[in-house]
């Protein structure tokens, strides 16, 4: 048996730190400290547990199954700590500890997202609490969640995991546009039609399972990308046409390098939701930050008329024009 103590928290500390940064060397500029000394920490480590942790040489940098078990039992022995230090600190009123938020990137441009106003009402709460914004997408923010890397994530339509929890906050709005240069771009509404788009290159997000593609009756698009920020760059190009977030694509409408195209036809809303680690205790802290979340939505969780999204799709039903310009507004 291990008796843990304060240089062993550390050590391990040090390890998920290597782990998560995938290697010794990432994980220099995070610790803030050498790249010896953090080999001498993880050579200490092993000999106080007597187990190989990591191979880590020109291969490059992988767990042994002794790792792999080590580090899942420091992430749950972290977030226990945290825990106590939460819930003993909101005795006396005052939040504490980490939270850890994940987010989609580009909707800070979203006027429904309600990140920015949560956060706004938690920081007026009493509370000693380090904040983690962590951006990506949201396959990648689900894996992070079931891997205890962070708290809680928002994000939209990814195949839900079993262990995860799934609450409704909000929508978002897409519609198909082209760019600046492409063929469809000076060529009047009335002209066009599915059957012409069909014809030109899509550059879709890898997560979306070709989902957007199906609406316009494509298997395959052209380009793949995991970011909105990739997305966009393909379709500024005027080589490809892509379905993008109306909010974050009107300054680019606006300042005529972007148009959208077939809005009637193509456009749909995605259901944006918070994810939350199953089996997990709420501590005070995130339990007052999700009341914030859905103070900022104006909701207090799903509507008692709204059925559960299916397993694996978020759609709803496509708007028209019209309806799409109110979501807007």
């Amino acid at each position: 048996m291990v008796n843990i103590a304060n240089v062993d928290l550390r050590l391990l500390r040090v390890f998920t730190t290597i782990v998560e940064c995938n290697g010794f060397s990432a994980a220099q500029a995070e610790l803030n400290i050498s790249q010896s000394t953090i080999s001498n920490h993880m050579i200490a480590l092993e000999e106080r547990l007597r187990s190989k942790l990591c191979q880590r040489g020109r291969s490059g940098f992988e767990l042994t199954d002794h790792g792999r078990v080590v580090y899942e039992a420091a992430l749950r022995l972290f977030a226990a700590l945290d825990e106590f230090s939460s819930e003993t600190e909101s005795l006396h009123g005052m939040l504490t500890g980490g939270l850890r938020i994940g987010v989609v990137d580009n909707t800070v441009t979203d006027p429904h997202s309600p990140v920015a106003e949560a956060l706004r009402r938690f920081s007026k709460r009493p509370n000693n609490v380090s904040i983690k914004l962590v951006v990506d997408s949201p396959p990648a923010l689900q894996r992070q969640v079931v891997d205890r890397r962070i708290d809680l994530a928002i994000f939209g339509f990814v195949p839900r995991l079993p262990n995860l929890r799934y609450q409704n906050l909000y929508t978002e709005s897409s519609a198909l546009y082209c760019g600046e240069g492409h063929p469809l771009f000076a060529r009047d509404e009335a002209e066009l039609s599915i059957d012409m788009i069909r014809d030109h290159a899509f550059a879709s997000r890898s997560y979306w399972c070709n989902q957007d593609l199906e609406r316009v009756g494509l298997a395959k698009t052209a380009a793949s990308v995991e970011q909105m920020e990739a997305q966009l760059m393909l379709v500024l190009s005027g080589a490809y046409l892509a379905f993008l977030p109306m909010h974050y694509a009107q300054g680019w409408v606006e300042s005529g390098r972007l148009k959208p195209i077939l809005v009637d036809e193509t456009s749909y809303a995605v259901r944006f939701q918070l994810a939350t680690r199953k089996g997990v205790h709420t501590t005070p802290t995130l339990k007052a930050f999700i009341q914030d979340l859905y103070g900022a939505v104006g909701v207090n969780g799903r509507k008692k008329n709204e059925p559960e999204l299916p397993a694996l799709a978020s759609w709803q039903p496509r708007r028209t024009r019209h309806e799409a310009a109110l979501v807007m507004n």
